[in-house]
């Protein structure tokens, strides 16, 4: 249902009350201590100051409020208001805890963009730096601008950029505060998906995945520590980031974190978020799949493989890989998404076998892939085998998938939730 015009207008007063009043309490508590930090590059002094940027910079405050009055539905206006809440909290304490300072003179500026600069005093102290709630806020609305009318989406990304921008040179923001916003803004959006799971659910895991979680969080720690360094070392906090991500994946049994779509691609947050590790995993099937075939053929209406290996000659694909977008595909594709290196539980090995039968039977041939076809991909392979494919045991089955994949691995623990799931469907 729409929401009124009444409702509408309560809820941006709401918000802009929290908005200015946690805004200023959080710049007045800077101002009032002795000393404030200034984080700045010495290349930074090369930026220009441009005057006109200020018209982009306070267009922002417009596309801010005319979003509440935009949205379709309650629904779309109330995540919407959770985006700007959520940053907006999150960046007044990040500037209470870590308060920084702009100590570059503005130069004068007259006409419009002088009366736009000599309007920002009355709430904006030169405080409030890092994350750049500007930046977080560009990417915020920007998203739902960007979702909510698709064919102005170019000169809509043009905007936002210049917006971007407009932040470094109208002197408010040193840039250390840009990338941090925007980590700001990605982390809001993916925290709170557009039509879909959580990724902060909690869920189950066992010891194997609380081991990798462990290894990941040593590896996101090991990423941050030469960022205290400074400089350009700064950029591994992104790679920390990412594999704090993943570590929360595995010990929660989580697999929404990848925001994995129907479609196969990733959320467009994830996707930013996740960027170091998805070409550390690209370059891990790179290394392991070289000189080797990326699929292989089960059954004449059945493949295994690598989900770099789906093309469009393919009629169907049953795609269980979590953290790897599918590329274009044409076919019918259906997507379960697991946890690399964890033991799929028999209700997912259920419900893949099913999946894969019905698209056999419908298509004729279907390919089952993951990262690299030998892991989970092959738990699903080896349940419909002994389902469908008229294996007697495991034993068989796992004989006849390596013969053809021998690379394939089978722990113990996915051994017998293939088992439990093969048994489950033969009941019935």
């Amino acid at each position: 249902m729409k929401p009124t015009l009444k409702t509408s207008l309560l809820k941006l007063i709401l918000v802009g009350i929290l908005f200015y009043t946690s805004y200023g309490l959080s710049n007045h508590y800077a101002a009032s201590l002795d000393y404030v930090p200034e984080i700045a590059f010495t290349w930074e002094s090369n930026i220009p100051f441009w005057a006109w940027t200020i018209v982009p910079y306070w267009s922002l405050n417009l596309m801010y409020t005319a979003a509440f009055f935009l949205c379709r539905d309650t629904h779309e206006q109330n995540r919407y208001v959770a985006h700007l809440v959520a940053a907006q909290l999150i960046a007044t304490v990040c500037f209470v805890l870590f308060p920084l300072r702009f100590g570059w003179p503005k130069p004068p500026a007259d006409g419009l963009s002088g009366w736009l600069f000599d309007s920002l005093p009355a709430f904006d102290l030169p405080y409030n730096q890092a994350p750049s709630l500007h930046i977080a806020l560009a990417i915020i609305v920007g998203a739902f601008y960007w979702t909510r009318f698709p064919k102005i989406r170019l000169p809509l990304f043009l905007w936002q950029s210049l917006i971007a921008l407009s932040v470094l040179t109208t002197y408010q923001h040193h840039f250390i505060d840009v990338p941090t916003g925007a980590l700001l803004g990605w982390l809001v959006l993916w925290a709170f998906p557009r039509q879909m799971t959580s990724p902060l659910r909690l869920g189950s895991s066992d010891v194997r995945s609380r081991k990798i979680a462990l290894l990941y969080f040593l590896g996101a720690c090991l990423m941050a520590l030469p960022a205290l360094l400074g400089g350009a070392w700064l950029w591994l906090i992104w790679i920390s980031v990412s594999l704090l991500m993943v570590a929360f994946a595995h010990l929660t049994g989580n697999a929404n974190i990848f925001q994995k779509q129907a479609n196969g691609k990733l959320s467009a947050a994830a996707m930013v978020l996740l960027l170091p590790y998805l070409v550390g995993a690209w370059l891990n099937m790179a290394y392991w799949l070289r000189g080797k075939a990326k699929t292989a053929q089960v059954r004449n209406d059945v493949l295994i493989g690598s989900v770099l290996g789906i093309s469009n000659h393919l009629p169907a694909v049953l795609d269980v890989c979590a953290e790897y977008p599918c590329r274009s595909y044409q076919g019918e594709y259906r997507s379960l998404p697991l946890l690399d290196m964890v033991t799929p539980s028999e209700n997912d090995l259920v419900q893949t076998a099913l999946i894969l039968e019905t698209l056999r039977r419908k298509h004729g041939k279907v390919l089952v892939c993951c990262a690299l076809g030998y892991g989970r991909s092959a738990a699903v392979v080896l349940t419909w085998l002994l389902v469908y494919g008229g294996c007697k045991d495991l034993a068989q089955a796992k004989a006849e998938l390596q013969q053809v994949r021998p690379q394939m691995v089978l722990s113990p623990a996915t051994a017998k939730a293939v088992e439990a799931a093969a048994n489950r469907l033969k009941q019935g």
